[in-house]
């Protein structure tokens, strides 16, 4: 809680100090605003290579989901409560710095087949049960940056993220949950005389979790009594074990390398990154360090990421972002050999286009192209899942400032989700409650057709609070799912519509 404690007062002292020269309507209320903010928390090592404008907002709202189409992992109803706040601040013409916040209280209701923290679907090691129940999570994350510019050419960086979580159910198996995840990421740059940035950055790392289970009636974790109260333990896609342990325990080891910079032209720039990060999992039932620790599986997963995101600097501009993830990973140790073998990938491609951008009526228009490949494979159950699809989406905006600079924006995006690929294979011999509780719903998830319609409304005013300009907003989606196409026995289908809301005010300092 040391580093937890310290990154909340580098974050505030970089809000504290970013009220100075921030203008919100520039860097927020338009596509390329938005999406270079979030490039630049996202890589703060390119901060040095921006306008140099110091930012900060604080937002809070309340967020409300109703998924009646959703998998077996997946909570029908969620609700909640969030506070974050978020900043730059150049303090000198060598020094910046920047630090993000985020708090979540999180209510989900009728919950089943995942006793766990943070939603880590890449990781096999988890705790479930076919019952379903109400949850109760807290979640901050946090990230601190500090850059200094040692000469003309040269820069050196320090980034530190922190994540804490905690979680705890009320229904038999009753679990409580803890995880943290802890980053540093030092960073050395060059900047050459033309301007263009060039930068390298370590990674390391390291997080543990520990999900522990009681059973208020005794009665219910003993022989065939109300099996749906039992839980199991998945060891990847497919293997489980039935009241394994009650005491579930994971450490994790990350090291890796990010390069980054930029390419700054009089007319356009582009930002870039790509990086490489390894993560090993061990799950265990026993406190790390102990005589007799025993490590019962084993997970490596290796991430390569790619991020380049395009903006010129006309009135009427442009902005394109490609986005790639690559994730692949197997395990070890249970068994003695590799049984369960992971490989993912999601693409992302954005494009969007300002018009009448220095009217009292700004507009913008684009097309986002979202790509996903999934596919699991575990040598022990016979079990192999194969999902991709393809996700296509047209973002809209309209804008309306009036004589006091109050400012309305209306932002629409209808999207259509489209089935690539969808298969499930698994032996008649090697069906289980994995199988009918987990495969099952997930491959019927997999095999709709998805259409939505995301409505956003914002007001923008600086009439409440004299040197704070305030944002009130609400925020709809509506999605809708095709029929079942294929029934498989012994299982069960969520169909339906969902519905989320999302409802908050911002405060730009």
């Amino acid at each position: 809680m040391r580093y937890f404690s310290l990154f909340i007062l580098l974050c505030f002292c970089s809000l504290a100090h970013a009220q100075q020269n921030y203008h919100s309507d520039s860097l927020l209320w338009s596509k390329s605003g938005e999406q270079k903010m979030q490039y630049l928390f996202g890589h703060s090592v390119l901060l040095q290579d921006t306008a140099r404008q110091n930012f900060g907002d604080v937002t809070v709202y309340y967020d409300s989901r109703n998924q009646n189409y959703r998998t077996s992992q997946m909570a029908q109803k969620t609700t909640v409560a969030a506070f974050e706040a978020r900043g730059i601040s150049y303090l000198s013409d060598k020094i910046v710095v920047s630090g993000a916040f985020r708090y979540a209280k999180t209510w989900e209701d009728s919950l089943a087949y995942f006793l766990g923290g943070l939603d880590d679907s890449s990781i096999p090691g988890y705790f479930y049960t076919p019952k379903a129940g109400k949850f109760e999570r807290q979640t901050y994350d946090a990230q601190a940056h500090l850059g200094y510019k040692i000469d003309q050419q040269w820069q050196a960086d320090l980034q530190v993220n922190y994540t804490h979580h905690w979680s705890t159910r009320s229904v038999d198996p009753r679990m409580e949950h803890y995880s943290m995840k802890f980053l540093l990421k030092p960073s050395i740059s060059y900047v050459t005389r033309s301007q263009q940035h060039f930068s390298v950055s370590g990674i390391w790392g390291y997080g543990k979790a520990q999900t522990d289970i009681t059973y208020k009636n005794s009665r219910l974790n003993n022989g065939a009594f109300l099996p749906e109260y039992h839980h199991f333990t998945s060891f990847g896609y497919g293997y489980t074990k039935q009241l394994d342990s009650t005491s579930l325990r994971q450490y994790d080891q990350y090291r890796g390398l990010e390069l980054a910079g930029t390419w700054i032209q009089p007319s356009w720039t582009l930002y870039w990154s790509a990086g490489y990060i390894k993560r090993n999992n061990e799950n265990t039932n026993d406190v790390r360090h102990m005589q007799n620790y025993h490590v019962k599986q084993t997970f490596d997963l290796d991430q390569i990421d790619l991020d380049l995101l395009f903006t010129d600097k006309r009135i009427n501009g442009n902005l394109v972002r490609f986005n790639l993830k690559s994730t692949s990973g197997h395990d070890g140790v249970y068994h003695k050999g590799k049984n369960y073998f992971l490989n993912r990938w999601n693409m992302g491609l954005l494009y969007s286009k300002a018009f009448a951008s220095a009217s009292t009526s700004p507009k913008e228009a684009g097309i986002s192209v979202q790509s996903a490949y999934d596919k699991r494979d575990d040598a022990l159950t016979e079990h192999l899942a194969e999902h991709s699809w393809i996700d296509l989406a047209v973002p809209l905006s309209w804008s309306k400032i009036g004589k006091s600079a109050d400012r309305f924006r209306l932002q629409l995006t209808p999207s259509y989700r489209f089935v690539l690929t969808n298969s499930l294979q698994v032996p008649e011999s090697q069906i289980n409650s994995y199988t009918r509780g987990i495969a099952y719903p997930e491959f019927y998830y997999y095999d709709a057709d998805i259409f939505a319609l995301q409505t956003k409304l914002s007001y923008l005013t600086s009439k409440i609070f004299n040197t704070t300009k305030t944002a009130f907003f609400i925020d709809l989606r509506f999605e809708s799912a095709s029929k079942l196409k294929t029934v498989l026995e012994e299982s069960q289908a969520f169909r339906g519509q969902n519905t989320n809301w999302r409802m908050g005010v911002n405060f730009y300092l």
